[in-house]
């Protein structure tokens, strides 16, 4: 793959909320908004060449904090949204591998897990592509985990190889670049800390359910661009 092109990107998407309440609507519509945007973007993603997609789907905190009404709306769009990847053909003709992260088996209730482990089940053999999401999630709870996996095993020889070893993202390779919409210019609850240390940065002023392919593409021209400076 050409240096040109990131192998991960890892994407923000922020700003359903706001999205929703400039058009009158409840706060799941935003979301539901922003899942249909995602729709268009993992697959011209993996046509662009770019090998890993990870997306911030829902932070520890939110999940905890926010008002139940949108929680509630947001479980149901994920049973939803995840039995739709079982069967999706922009997954299976693209040979894209689903993966689930966070500490969503232990927070979501049953019919979500059960179509979560589903998606993930569909696709567990695909090794082309992969899209990965963050649930339940928080970067300083995954570091945390690790350090006391580490402690429990005793382990005298600890490393930046051993720690990776143990985070929930041991089997990626660390994001080349972070594309993040909102208008917020900022990483958000430690997302992915141990593998954005050297990452480039995207921002942009768009909400999320109004970024598109052509947004997508500017940005990997962006990129692209950066890279060239660097000599790649």
């Amino acid at each position: 793959m050409s240096e040109l092109i990131p192998k991960h990107i890892a994407i923000i998407p922020d700003g359903n909320r706001r999205w929703a309440s400039a058009q009158g609507k409840a706060a799941i519509d935003g979301h539901a908004a922003g899942s249909d945007v995602l729709r268009a973007i993992m697959p011209h993603a993996a046509d662009q060449g770019v090998e890993y997609i990870s997306i911030w789907g829902m932070s520890l905190d939110n999940f905890q904090k926010r008002d139940i009404a949108e929680v509630t709306g947001l479980l149901s769009l994920f049973r939803k949204e995840f039995k739709d990847l079982i069967t999706s053909d922009d997954i299976h003709s693209r040979n894209v591998k689903i993966s689930v992260l966070g500490r969503w088996r232990e927070k979501f209730p049953f019919p979500v897990k059960v179509n979560i482990e589903k998606a993930m089940e569909a696709t567990k053999d695909y090794s082309k592509h992969y899209l990965n999401f963050f649930l339940a999630y928080n970067g300083v709870d995954e570091m945390l985990q690790a350090i006391k996996e580490l402690v429990a095993e005793g382990s005298q020889d600890i490393s930046a190889t051993t720690v990776k070893q143990h985070l929930f993202t041991k089997n990626m390779p660390p994001v080349d670049f972070i594309i993040r919409t909102g208008g917020e210019p900022h990483l958000s609850a430690g997302f992915m800390m141990w593998d954005v240390t050297d990452s480039q940065l995207w921002f942009t002023q768009k909400l999320w359910p109004e970024f598109t392919t052509a947004d997508f593409d500017e940005a990997l021209a962006e990129y692209a661009s950066r890279q060239r400076r660097k000599g790649a």
